[in-house]
């Protein structure tokens, strides 16, 4: 049985004390603040959901009939976008066997298999991990589920998962454990000390608790990964996908909007009251000016090293 990450109001990172300054977001009726360690600035949610709760949460993301979660022609782009992560993966990691942990519907494995990698996939959502595919197998549960054998994998990855694991710990031993000496993991997360972070706040588009227990910053999680036997290779800080959009919601946001409103739109979740549709109306009206700012902004603070998100590629440290 693994052991829990230690004593609760202390910093599994750095051992300082956790304290909370932020005013808390509603979510469901419930009210949840994010924490600050006082020492390397690792945000934690506070309370954390339980499990079955989390389960519930994360099954309403995808649709009963098809697993999408956006319209068509934004998941194509989405898919084009997301050959850029192929490409980081085969920069640093020779090709075998890999390993995504929460893959959803396996579209980024599907893409490596078809580079000639042996693909395995996890996700928590079992009406998604539960379908194979296309020579990608793919598993229901975490890796508190399933245990994969030592040294078997030429890489892990985890396209903004990580932020919802609970015990960040024992998983980097878990996946040091599973990938072969000199084995590659990528960590893509939220940074909590970019641009946008500091400019929004508490309506930060990523911040999104209850859904993310941890909020990293590059420095804290390369920390991190440099404790738990990693060697930390390069910190990717722009990402297309993700960091223009943490700007354009995070302005809505600000401007006293519905929380996430064009975001809720964008998943097929249309506003009911009028305030809301007015609300989105305008939102629509501004959307390319508000887009092609967030998109300066966006290179701007990558240029700074203070990306929106961050892709963190790291190597087994050989024994």
């Amino acid at each position: 049985m693994r052991k829990a990450h230690g004593k609760k109001d202390k910093c599994f990172i750095c051992g300082a004390p956790f304290s909370g300054k932020d005013s808390g977001i509603r979510f469901e009726g419930r009210e949840f603040k994010v924490l600050t360690c006082q020492g390397c600035g690792l945000g934690k949610t506070s309370p954390f959901l339980g499990e079955s709760a989390l389960k519930s949460i994360y099954s309403s993301t995808y649709r009963e009939e098809d697993a999408t979660r956006f319209p068509s022609a934004l998941e194509r782009v989405i898919s084009v976008v997301r050959e850029g992560r192929r490409r980081r993966v085969e920069r640093f990691s020779k090709k075998g066997r890999i390993l995504d942990v929460g893959c959803g519907r396996g579209d980024f494995l599907l893409m490596m298999r078809q580079r000639g990698w042996e693909c395995n996939g996890l996700e928590f959502d079992s009406r998604v991990g539960a379908k194979s595919k296309e020579g990608v197998e793919l598993k229901s549960g975490s890796l508190s589920d399933v245990r994969f054998p030592d040294a078997h994998f030429e890489a892990v990855t985890f396209w903004h998962v990580f932020e919802h694991v609970k015990e960040p710990e024992w998983t980097l031993k878990e996946c040091a454990r599973i990938l072969k000496p000199g084995g590659l993991l990528v960590v893509a997360v939220p940074n909590r000390a970019s641009l946008q972070s500091r400019a929004a706040g508490m309506g930060w588009f990523h911040l999104d608790p209850p859904f993310h227990l941890y909020h990293y910053s590059a420095e804290n999680i390369k920390k991190l990964l440099e404790k738990s036997g990693f060697e930390v290779l390069n910190v990717h800080h722009f990402s297309f996908e993700y960091n223009p959009y943490g700007f354009i919601q995070s302005i809505y946001n600000k401007m006293g909007f519905r929380t996430n409103l064009l975001y809720d739109f964008l998943r097929s979740r249309a506003p009911k009251d009028a305030l809301s549709k007015a609300a989105l109306a305008f939102t629509f009206v501004s959307l390319p000016f508000v887009a092609a700012l967030s998109v300066g902004l966006s290179v701007a603070e990558a240029a700074l090293r203070a990306g929106g998100t961050i892709e963190v590629y790291a190597r087994k440290k050989q024994a």
